[in-house]
């Protein structure tokens, strides 16, 4: 059994190969795995740490399309069942991340019998850095889990041990960082031939990602009135914490100082937010493509530009292209949507809501004066965070360059991908007449044919564009997993935190700030929302919009959704403000219906041309209008985009199971409860 056992932990480790060549990027396997390189010389050092970049990118560690991380199916995007459900037998999120946490261990082993450990510092610090990583990983799909710290062999205790506590993972988790950070070179000293490797303040950055977390998981998950830890013994992984554990305060003090530094450094110019296309930068920032058809590229904006990123996935078109056929299943659809509720949340470009009140009455609330409404299908879009602009699908007099002919949007012929100009001639001020803004029918006019049209808008984040791109699966962008946006998150949030809802408008400047200044909307200051409502909030818990006055830890909330939409944040959100079993249940709504250009226009896309946009009597919608308490209910006329029954998102599903397997082959590993 031990045997058994042993494969299970170590298995996908004796499958990893490492990488010939100096360039990390490159995939050449060696002959025999990575327990079989000789570490004679630093450079076999560096070249064993070439292969701990195993963090997910466009695909999953199970090889298959990463569209999990584009948070799809939660309160922001396309909503679906999250919850319910039985423990599964077996997990490739449990299994895989060993394998790659073996590979660091081997490295940091062999390091302990090489004599000149200065000469291996990047490698070592890389490992540690890595072994973290995984680490994380598997604390935020199963809180407490086993703690690998070395090599293990058949008769290893650890093999029948039991899961430490989630304290003890996270408590180890910053110990590996805490020892990585002195060890890796500066950004500034990473040559351009390398970029991409772990640097210092990637390493600062990421330790303040898991502080902030464990911060506000012990302080806001307790109130979901569930123990999800157990006792260790019948359920869970216990609660047992390390002498010297960090205090919440503690964790929250660090990750502001750790994110200052970093962004301090990026104030020096090591990183800057990218800002090479204008208004829409925030959405091209995300397929910066290194193919002939990108526009990025066509506006001499490549891969080099972008020193945004601190820490990615590296792809290359000719070396490691995605894999996966992002223009296709994004166009159509099948990713992430942006939720009625979400799209509804991005802010006007005076950082106020579309709707607002001044007394906290829903009964004199007015729309906010840029917000132009729906009585056209353009209004929405109008003066609106380009964060929402940039990445909604269907604005309907936005030329989109794709290969889709449909819905209005222009093809252009292959070898010829963009015209010119690309962009509006004036990025703050709409020209109906400007060429970047035509589409082929004008304004697009859809029809409401099923329940996604009916409940969110489409979503064109990461969507490569390209008209007549001829080969699939070859998007090549460089997939962000620590960016100087985040960090500019981290350090407002863990500012408020500390203050009890409080924070400086000098705070807000040296961080989110300069993320809504991409965007396009005015900063924010106590001053801005001192006495507003949020008269457009949508209640998750009662399924309702409601008015809400307006406060710093809504607003820097509000901020991170918007900003790191689809980049695989907002579930493990919800789940450490302890909200995920509130906004992933009950009735939500979707598009404003009644009253609205649905009534009114005709659609002019090639397949339902000229038929009413609203036609239920030949598209009838899956659940129907909600009606409300009539037509002065504040959500009177709006699509239901799915029932409470059809979401089952509970308390114990804050933790996935551990797999059946697993406890059979080792019965000290006890169930998380509820499973």
């Amino acid at each position: 059994m031990k045997t058994i056992i042993n494969k299970i932990f170590l298995a996908s480790a004796l499958t990893l190969s490492l990488s010939a060549c100096s360039d990390f990027l490159e995939k050449e396997p060696l002959s025999q795995g990575t327990e079989a390189i000789v570490f004679k010389t630093p450079e076999h050092f560096v070249q064993a740490a070439n292969a701990l970049y195993n963090m997910e990118g466009w695909k999953n560690y199970d090889n298959k399309a990463n569209y999990d991380v584009m948070d799809r199916n939660l309160d922001i995007s396309g909503l679906g069942s999250n919850g319910g459900g039985s423990a599964p037998e077996s997990n490739w999120q449990w299994d895989k991340p060993y394998g790659h946490i073996r590979t660091c261990n081997i490295l940091l082993q062999k390091a302990e019998e090489f004599g000149d450990k200065d000469a291996i510092a990047q490698p070592i610090g890389t490992a540690y850095f890595f072994r973290a990583w995984q680490h994380f990983y598997l604390l935020r799909l199963f809180g407490g889990v086993p703690i690998v710290d070395h090599v293990l062999d058949v008769n290893d205790g650890v093999i029948y041990g039991p899961r430490k506590s989630r304290y003890e993972v996270a408590n180890f988790i910053i110990s590996d960082l805490e020892t990585a950070i002195p060890l890796l070179p500066k950004e500034t000293d990473i040559p351009a031939s390398s970029k991409g490797k772990v640097s210092k303040e990637a390493a600062k950055a990421f330790l303040a990602r898991v502080l902030l977390y464990e911060a506000t998981w012990e302080k806001y998950v307790p109130t979901i009135n569930y123990d999800l830890d157990g006792n260790g013994n019948e359920s869970g992984a216990g609660t047992a914490k390390p002498e010297g554990y960090y205090s919440i305060e503690k964790m929250l003090t660090e990750a502001k100082k750790l994110s200052g530094e970093v962004i301090t450094e990026a104030e020096t110019g090591t990183f800057k937010l990218w800002n090479e296309c204008d208004s829409l930068s925030y959405f091209y920032l995300f397929n910066i493509d290194d193919g002939a058809e990108n526009i990025p590229n066509f506006r001499n904006a490549g891969k080099k530009t972008n020193k945004e990123f601190i820490l990615y996935k590296k792809y290359d078109y000719n070396l490691g292209q995605g894999g996966i056929n992002l223009s296709h299943t994004v166009a159509t659809w099948q990713g992430s949507n942006i939720s009625t509720s979400f799209g509804e949340s991005f802010l006007c470009r005076n950082g106020l809501p579309i709707r607002i009140s001044y007394t906290g009455n829903m009964s004199d609330a007015q729309d906010n004066p840029q917000f132009e409404g729906y009585d056209t299908f353009v209004g929405e879009f109008r003066n609106r965070d380009y964060r929402f602009v940039g990445c909604a699908m269907s604005i309907p007099d936005r030329t989109f360059w794709s290969s889709r002919t449909e819905d209005g949007r222009q093809l252009t012929a292959a070898g010829k991908p963009y015209p010119d100009p690309v962009f509006p001639q004036n990025n703050d001020v709409y020209n109906a007449n400007d060429p970047a803004y035509k589409s082929s029918c004008g304004v697009f006019k859809p029809t409401l044919r099923n329940n996604s049209t009916a409940s969110s808008y489409g979503s064109r984040k990461f969507l490569i564009e390209g008209a007549g791109r001829s080969v699939a699966n070859s998007e090549s962008a460089d997939f962000p997993l620590i960016r100087l946006a985040e960090v500019h998150l981290i350090y407002a949030e863990a500012t408020c935190e500390l203050g009890n809802g409080s924070i400086s408008d000098e705070d807000l400047n040296f961080s989110i700030n300069k993320n809504r200044e991409r965007a396009r909307v005015a900063p924010l200051t106590n001053a801005l929302i001192a006495n507003v409502w949020d008269a457009g909030w949508f209640d998750h818990a009662t399924g309702k919009t409601i008015c809400k006055k307006m406060n710093m830890l809504d607003e820097i909330r509000r901020e991170r959704a918007c900003e790191l939409f689809g980049e695989g944040f907002r579930l493990d959100d919800l789940k450490r403000w302890g909200i995920a079993h509130i906004n992933l249940t009950g009735q939500k709504l979707g598009h404003r219906i009644l009253g609205t250009a649905y009534e009114t226009e005709k659609a002019n896309d090639a397949n339902y041309f000229g038929e009413p946009c609203y036609y239920p009597e030949k598209y009838p919608l899956l659940y129907g209008i909600y009606e409300g308490t009539g037509p002065n209910d504040p959500d009177y006329g709006r699509s239901i985009a799915t029932l409470a029954g059809n979401l089952n998102f509970s308390q114990r599903d804050y933790l996935q199971p551990i797999p059946r397997v697993q406890i059979r082959l080792n019965p000290q590993l006890k169930q998380n409860p509820g499973w």
